[in-house]
């Protein structure tokens, strides 16, 4: 199956999913997710903005989680810039405003610039993921540039309502695997 092909079942399957099921999807996923060892350095983090009309999952959960216990953690948000594919972070907090852009994802209009050096942690969104941690996102590499980016150490970690297909098509060297990726059964360590 080609890379467009498993966008398009894995976004159907997706959003095949009832509220209530991806509700109980998230639930399942938020325990495995408090049963992770998150490394001691962990301050800053790059979240993203779940969008329910494509039937992703509730990533709020797990940046609610983290503040909880890492009371001093930093959150930030991506900004992309889609005429060169690229992203940046920025830092957020109860006040700041986000504005949706042209695709419907909300970002931060008065955060503070973070560099990728910086970032501890990210939470990486996909569509789908492989037995080695690649995932399939939704195809304009604006992750795998900027984790490339990041500090080597950095820790990335998926969510999907799916469990792994043996091999994401067309992985080149410019994708950036996961460190883990957390289904409603199971944690992936890769």
């Amino acid at each position: 199956m080609t890379k467009e092909a498993l966008r398009k079942y894995y976004s159907e399957k997706r959003l095949s999913l009832s509220a209530s099921e991806r509700n109980r999807f998230d639930d399942l996923i938020l325990i495995l997710f408090q049963q992770l060892e998150i490394a001691p350095h962990v301050q800053t983090v790059l979240s993203y903005w779940p969008l329910p009309e494509r039937g992703e999952i509730n990533s709020f959960l797990f940046t609610d989680f983290l503040e909880f216990r890492i009371p001093s953690l930093q959150i930030a948000y991506p900004v992309c810039d889609f005429t060169d594919h690229s992203m940046e972070a920025f830092l957020v907090n109860e006040e700041s405003t986000f504005r949706r852009n042209r695709y419907g994802i909300a970002e931060p209009v008065d955060g503070q610039y973070i560099s990728p050096t910086e970032i501890d942690l990210v939470l990486v969104p996909l569509l789908a993921f492989d037995a080695k941690g690649y995932r399939l996102g939704y195809g304009k590499g604006f992750y795998d540039r900027y984790l490339e980016r990041c500090r080597e150490d950095v820790i990335r970690i998926g969510f999907s309502y799916f469990e792994a297909e043996p091999a994401i098509p067309g992985v080149d060297q410019f994708d950036v695997p996961l460190n883990y990726c957390l289904t409603p059964d199971a944690i992936y360590e890769f």
